[in-house]
C-alpha cells in the first residue's frame, strides 16, 4: 500500500496486468505526416488492453507539393525504424500525401513500404475505401478541411476507384489548428451534404488531427447511414488484421462489426 498522502500509481496504459510487457497483445506502428495528438488520443479510446500505439511524424508544415515531397522521402527510413522495433501492423497516416500523387498510388506506396516495415502495412486512404466496401457504401458524401485543390484530389483518387462522390463540404481552418474544429461546425456541415445529396450512402470525414470521432454517433442516429471519422478506419483496419475485436463500444458502425465478430465468435 502506498504512504498516506503518497498518489496511487497510474496503471500502464494499454495493460491488463503490470507482470505482462507492454504492448504484450500488439504494437501498431503509426507514420504520421504531423504532431502525434489526436490521433493517439482516439486510438486509445478503443484499443483493448495490451494493445498501444508506437508512432513517429515527419514534420509536414501544410498542404502542399514541396511538404508532400518531403513526408514522402521519409516512408522508407520510417519504416525501417518502426519495422526494427517490431511493430506488428503499421499505418501511414493523411490521405493529402497519397491522393496528391494520383489514382492508385496507395498501391504502389504499399509495395514500397512492405519491405521496410516487414509486418502488413496500409494508407490511410486504402483503410477509407477499404471501410467503404466493408459497409456496402457506393455513393459517399465528404466532409474536409482541405482546400480546393485537395479537395479535387480526394474526390478523383475516390472515384477512380468506382465510388461517387455525391456532395462535398469544407470545414475552414489552419494545417496547424486542425484540432481546434468544433464537432457542431463539423456537424452542420455533414448536415448540408445530406442536403445536397440525400442519396447519400456514407459519410467521411478525412483527417485524422479533427476531433472527428465525436461526430459519427450523432450524425448516424440524424441520418440512419454509416458515418466515418478518418482514424475510425485506418484503426478498423489494423485490429481486423490483427484479429483484435474487443475494441471499446459506442464508436459507430464501422467499428461494431469488429465488436459483432467477437460476439459471433
Amino acid at each position: 500500500m502506498p504512504e498516506s498522502g503518497s498518489p496511487t500509481p497510474a496503471p500502464l496504459i494499454g495493460n491488463a496486468s503490470t507482470a505482462l510487457p507492454f504492448g504484450h497483445r500488439a504494437r501498431i506502428g503509426m507514420i504520421s505526416p504531423t504532431v502525434l495528438e489526436v490521433l493517439p488520443y482516439d486510438f486509445y479510446r478503443l484499443a483493448p488492453p495490451g494493445v498501444v500505439l508506437c508512432g513517429v511524424t515527419c514534420l509536414m508544415e501544410g498542404w502542399a507539393a514541396d511538404q508532400y515531397e518531403n513526408a514522402l522521402s521519409q516512408v522508407d527510413k520510417a519504416c525501417q525504424y518502426l519495422g526494427e522495433r517490431e511493430v506488428d501492423y503499421l499505418i501511414h497516416v493523411a490521405s493529402p500525401l497519397v491522393v496528391s500523387q494520383g489514382p492508385g498510388f496507395d498501391r504502389v506506396l504499399i509495395e514500397r513500404m512492405r519491405p521496410f516495415a516487414r509486418c502488413p502495412v496500409t494508407t490511410t486512404i486504402r483503410s477509407a475505401l477499404d471501410s467503404f466496401a466493408a459497409m456496402g457504401a457506393k455513393r459517399i458524401g465528404l466532409v474536409t478541411p482541405f482546400h480546393e485543390v485537395l479537395n479535387g484530389q480526394l474526390t478523383t483518387y475516390v472515384e477512380a476507384e468506382g465510388y461517387e462522390v455525391t456532395a462535398l463540404r469544407t470545414v475552414r481552418t489552419r494545417f496547424d489548428n486542425l484540432q481546434n474544429v468544433g464537432v457542431p461546425e463539423m456537424i452542420a456541415a455533414a448536415r448540408e451534404v445530406m442536403a445536397e445529396a440525400p442519396q447519400t450512402e456514407l459519410l467521411f470525414l478525412p483527417s485524422g488531427q479533427l476531433p472527428a470521432f465525436d461526430c459519427v454517433l450523432p450524425l448516424e442516429a440524424e441520418f440512419a447511414i454509416p458515418v466515418i471519422a478518418q482514424n475510425q478506419a485506418d484503426y478498423w483496419q489494423a485490429f481486423r488484421a490483427l484479429g483484435i475485436t474487443d475494441i471499446a463500444a459506442g464508436h459507430g458502425r464501422l467499428l461494431d462489426t469488429l465488436r459483432a465478430s467477437t460476439v459471433a465468435g
